[in-house]
């Protein structure tokens, strides 16, 4: 029962590294993608 237990929070916490990984991947483009439409919006305005 113990070692069922011990691997079970061995495979959570590979699990939770890979969500966080690609969660800081998926802010990052998001805050990539803001900044953009931020410069293109001011391009637009300027024009």
């Amino acid at each position: 029962m113990a070692i069922k237990k011990l691997e079970k929070t061995e495979i959570n916490k590979e699990e939770s590294s890979l969500v966080g990984t690609a969660f800081g991947v998926g802010f990052v483009g998001l805050m990539i993608l803001v900044s953009y439409i931020t410069l293109y919006g001011f391009y637009m305005v300027r024009v």
